[in-house]
């Protein structure tokens, strides 16, 4: 069985979100990519630090880079 590349977990506002394994985060880096923790969509173009861009699929702005999101302890 595969290992899983997201999981959920719930925001302290009570909304669920998402959140990447740590190979997704590697691959993530490598390809100048980050990660929407609203609808866990892997977006394309994005630089390792980002912190709240907006989503090209959800357009929420709850997209980080993988530097960021592995700061913030946002990966399992």
């Amino acid at each position: 069985m595969a290992t899983p590349t997201t999981t959920t977990y719930t925001a302290r506002s009570g909304a669920k979100q998402y959140k990447p394994s740590i190979e997704l985060v590697a691959t993530m880096r490598e390809n100048s990519e980050g990660f929407c923790l609203s609808c866990g969509e892997v977006n394309h173009g994005v630089e390792p630090d980002v912190r709240k861009g907006e989503c090209e699929y959800c357009h929420a702005s709850k997209v980080y880079g993988p530097d960021e999101l592995a700061l913030m302890g946002l990966v399992f």
